[in-house]
């Protein structure tokens, strides 16, 4: 399913499909970050000893928006380098060994960069 063999129809859905994501993870992304800031403010009205969170609710909260907000950044980075790979004609090629990714591959996760074997580690 490389660029090439792509109908310029296949290629507009693909297109729409990746953009669609990429705003849905950039929403997600900015309530995340909200959460976080909305964390981080509250926790400055309280008074810094271990007394009002005494079991570490507030550090981990944080630890994981921190985590979340940077597997967004990730998956818009994957789905950018998609879109660039879509718009250069590499699309559907894996990176690593240059064989196409494959049709159902890229139908369940269309910013895959590498086909399932490389992607396994084989």
């Amino acid at each position: 399913m490389a660029a090439e063999a792509l109908s310029d129809a296949e290629r507009r859905v693909l297109q729409e499909q990746l953009v669609d994501e990429r705003q849905h993870v950039e929403r997600r992304l900015a309530a995340l970050v909200q959460s976080f800031d909305d964390l981080v403010a509250a926790a400055d009205l309280e008074p810094p000893d271990d007394e009002h969170d005494p079991d570490g609710t507030t550090a981990y909260e944080r630890a994981q928006f921190a985590s979340m907000a940077e597997a967004s950044r990730l998956r818009l980075t994957q789905i950018d380098r998609a879109l660039a790979q879509l718009a250069d004609g590499r699309y559907g090629t894996c990176e690593t060994c240059g064989q196409p990714i494959g049709e159902e591959r890229l139908a369940i996760l269309p910013s895959a960069t590498r086909c399932v074997t490389c992607a396994a580690g084989n």
